[in-house]
């Protein structure tokens, strides 16, 4: 019992020591905004679904899904439907006005998505330089 407490005790302490991903960052001539920390509320059906929202001359290129414990039948429903590309192409104050439907079937999942998108771009708006 001893030995699964220190074990538990120093994973946790690891993770609470570990470098925290930044939100916004540049890569490649694009803006980066991870939503990792931003979002941990918001969660779909498995837990959180945090996105990285790629950004160029202030227009979404695309959002990516970052490793979750979703189910990945529920993101393949979100990838038949073409969910992820919604937003690409708009700016981002478009892309954060625009009204996107959840995907039957993986309804979670997709609220989850939708949320970590709108948070991430407010965040982008009031912090990008």
């Amino acid at each position: 019992m001893k030995k699964i407490f220190m074990i538990a005790l120093a994973s946790a302490l690891c993770l609470a020591f570990a470098p925290e991903e930044p939100v916004i960052s540049e890569k490649d001539g694009m803006v980066l905004v991870n939503t990792t920390t931003l979002c941990a509320r918001y969660d779909g059906y498995n837990g959180p679904t945090p996105v990285v929202i790629y950004l160029k001359d202030k227009k979404v290129v695309k959002v990516e899904a970052l490793p979750n414990d979703e189910s990945p039948r529920y993101f393949e429903l979100l990838e038949d439907e073409d969910f992820f590309s919604r937003w690409n192409g708009l700016t981002a104050e478009k892309a954060l006005e625009l009204e996107v439907d959840t995907v039957s079937g993986a309804t979670w999942s997709s609220d989850a998505i939708i949320h970590n998108v709108r948070k991430g771009l407010i965040h982008y708006l009031e912090n990008a330089k």
